[in-house]
């Protein structure tokens, strides 16, 4: 997904919590809570998991490339669907991986 900067630094739906909430541990190893993070804190905690989370300027404006696997079926593809509504591509636009992959070669700026 192709997230603003004010989306990215804002918790993720509700929705997405179940599956991507970020346990919190007791000093006992006991879970005390799920937390419900932002975009960022997300990528950070899913950095082994799916990479690192690339910034792009398009413009005047910084995107941030997240990955993640969703649920039709929980709602999930939904809600992410939600934050995009409205907006204009780039903003929160759900992209395929070769849709993402494309974006991110197409904004790089090359390297001499």
């Amino acid at each position: 997904m192709c997230l603003s900067t004010s989306t990215y630094e804002s918790k993720i739906p509700t929705e997405l919590v179940s599956t991507y909430g970020i346990p919190s541990y007791n000093e006992d190893g006991s879970l005390k809570e799920v937390l419900h993070p932002t975009f960022k804190e997300l990528g950070a905690y899913n950095l082994r998991k799916f990479g690192a989370v690339p910034k792009l300027k398009v413009g005047n404006a910084n995107y941030y490339i997240v990955e993640l696997e969703v649920s039709w079926k929980e709602g999930e593809v939904s809600a992410l669907l939600d934050l995009g509504k409205g907006l204009a591509y780039p903003k929160n636009t759900l992209m395929t991986h070769s849709e993402a992959r494309k974006f991110i070669i197409e904004n790089t700026p090359d390297s001499e």
